[in-house]
């Protein structure tokens, strides 16, 4: 015998070992998925992601209406002082027309 047939019969072993390995995690994996234990924590690991979900949604939500009430709010403010202004200036214009009027009678 060579090397080489030596070296072969390693390989053969190797790759025993290997499919041996493959086979051993194929029926681990066969069990976990028949575990009653097992599924109810997967289970239980998917409420918690969709309950953290809606709650994150939920704190996303009330941001959003906050920021959209206080934008409401500036916009109002502002808006009622640019009238403020506007009648104030034609108050102006109205007393400035009404004592020429006044004046001239």
């Amino acid at each position: 015998m060579s090397v080489d047939d030596s070296r072969r019969e390693v390989l053969s072993r190797k790759q025993l070992s290997k499919a041996k390995r493959r086979n051993a995690y194929q029926q681990a994996k066969e069990r976990w998925a028949a575990d009653p234990r097992y599924l109810a924590m997967k289970e239980a690991a998917k409420e918690q992601r969709r309950a953290a979900y809606q709650a994150a949604k939920a704190r996303q939500k009330a941001v959003a209406v906050e920021q959209k009430a206080k934008l409401a709010a500036e916009r109002a403010s502002r808006r009622s002082l640019e009238r403020a202004a506007e009648d104030d200036e034609l108050w102006k214009l109205v007393m400035r027309n009404g004592k020429r009027t006044a004046a001239k009678s």
